[in-house]
């Protein structure tokens, strides 16, 4: 007779809890039998009288055990009862040590130190009146909600009608890149087709993509020498050797790629020559000639990417170098995230037929389908001309807010610091003289609810840059004033400690 004693603590229930009885006891068999308590072979009780020692209804236990056999915990003997699994292995069933690390060695991955302020902006967004100076995200309060839930429901409701939802369907994805290339030789002159297009999920996963496809261990990678840390980091993960451009007022400084490329070879140029990441400015047409010039002559890739080239504040926007008819040699990303916000996960590469084949292939086995919904959606707000509206409308706004972050920052700091106002982006690169220590004022800044990125996390090589990359367009006029007030407090609390300190 098995006791009571032995099974009522074993398979405890809890009437309280939602889940019904039998799962409960099944559960508590299964964790018995994985901590060792239950041994392989060994009797459990039988229906009749477990139900009795657990004071539930018969029906409850016989479902349980059927449950527990059927995933093979149990086995079940004619004429002799109930068993724990003699397949299970004895030696596995130890209670296991919470305390002990993973059982294989794993590969380190460096941290990346561009994500820790994600990160710190996280956990301070449930406190009231913490600010976030990002890297020039839009600002989602802006959107136009109506006109995106109408067009998500159209969209949901074509595509379960037309079957285009199911796994495997191509339809919705032919559908944005066909809208995508309309646009795109519309507003930035590239002679393409839905077919140089290939869809992904984000820009670091453009990135990740196109780098897997060119790059094997040891290629040289050219970088600017302030740049995209995701991009020079999925670069080095994938064994590529990073040398750096220098940057000037003007952008990549193309006078040195000629030496660079006679001392080593160079297998990739990785550029945001729109915007530059992070200092914003803008390459001039003679220097985006002679790259061009160079990447035929040398027969380097180029990665272009046009992050936020819908914004633009000076003129019309420049063409992207993948627009030069004669170039062979450009790879082209570009993203909508920029222009609907980070919910709207959908990044492009442009680039020869032959180069997107491959690139749908290694994205089919490595992403697989992208969200059917959403594709159709952001197909029709293109087609209709729904963002371009939206971006129309926003563009006005972001210069007000650009504005406003330039005259605070100026009464703040005065001559203390400088900037060379972009013709457009969605964030200005902030120079401070020796007085202010950036690392530091970074710091204090998050003591006083204010999260920004120190500028030494866009060199590759960590050095050090006494800048900060200062997005405006998620916040309001209002949150500029105060995000800018803290910053300049910050510098204020630091100069005062640095006096006590001296006397």
């Amino acid at each position: 007779m098995v006791q009571l004693r032995k099974w009522q603590p074993l398979l405890k229930l809890d009437g309280a809890q939602a889940q019904a009885s039998y799962r409960q006891i099944v559960e508590g068999l299964v964790a018995a039998i994985t901590e060792g308590r239950l041994r392989p072979g060994a009797p459990l009780p039988g229906t009749r009288e477990m139900a009795q020692l657990l004071n539930v209804n018969r029906k409850t236990v016989i479902l349980a055990y059927e449950e527990a056999e059927t995933k093979g915990w149990l086995q079940s003997v004619q004429r002799r009862g109930t068993f724990v699994s003699q397949q299970l292995a004895a030696g596995t069933l130890t209670k296991p040590d919470a305390a002990q690390p993973f059982a294989l060695e794993l590969r380190e991955e460096p941290a990346v130190a561009y994500f820790t302020a994600n990160e710190q902006a996280a956990a301070q967004q449930g406190q009231p009146g913490a600010l976030f100076f990002d890297n020039g995200a839009c600002d989602h309060r802006l959107l136009p909600q109506a006109v995106l839930h109408r067009y998500y429901r159209n969209a949901l409701r074509s595509s379960f009608a037309s079957n285009s939802v199911r796994h495997g369907s191509e339809c919705s994805s032919r559908y944005l890149r066909a809208a995508l290339a309309d646009m795109l030789r519309h507003n930035r002159s590239l002679s393409v087709g839905a077919e140089h297009i290939c869809l992904t999920q984000g820009v670091q996963m453009s990135l990740y993509l196109v780098a897997s496809v060119l790059l094997k261990p040891g290629d040289v990678v050219l970088v600017e020498r302030l740049s995209y840390p995701p991009a020079w980091e999925i670069f080095r993960q994938l064994g590529a050797r990073l040398v750096t451009v220098d940057l000037d007022d003007e952008g990549c400084r193309v006078d040195q790629l000629d030496a660079l490329c006679r001392l080593h070879e160079v297998r990739m140029l990785y550029i945001t020559p729109h915007h530059q990441f992070p200092t914003t400015v803008s390459l001039p047409a003679g220097r985006r000639q002679r790259l061009l010039e160079l990447a035929r002559q040398h027969d380097f890739c180029v990665i272009e990417e046009d992050y936020d080239h819908e914004y633009h504040f000076a003129g019309r926007p420049y063409l992207p170098l993948a627009s030069d008819r004669q170039q062979r040699h450009v790879i082209y990303i570009g993203s909508l995230s920029k222009a609907l916000g980070s919910t709207f996960r959908c990044s492009y590469i442009v680039a020869p037929v032959e180069v997107t084949a491959l690139l749908a292939r290694r994205a089919a086995l490595t992403l697989g389908q992208g969200d059917a919904v959403m594709q159709r959606m952001l197909a029709d707000l293109i087609n209709d001309g729904e963002l371009k509206k939206h971006l129309r409308r926003v563009n006005r706004e972001y210069r007000r807010r650009r504005e406003s972050l330039l005259a605070c920052l100026r009464d703040a700091f005065g001559e203390q610091m400088t900037v060379q106002v972009p013709e457009g982006g969605l964030a200005l690169w902030v120079r401070f003289d020796q007085s202010i220590d950036v690392d530091q004022l970074v710091g204090k800044a998050l003591e006083l609810g204010l999260v920004v990125r120190s500028g030494r996390q866009f060199s590759p090589f960590g050095q050090v840059e006494n800048a900060l990359r200062l997005g405006f367009a998620s916040l309001d006029l209002d949150e500029i004033r105060l995000a800018t007030q803290r910053l300049a407090e910050a510098a204020q609390a630091i100069a005062t400690a640095g006096m006590v300190q001296s006397l």
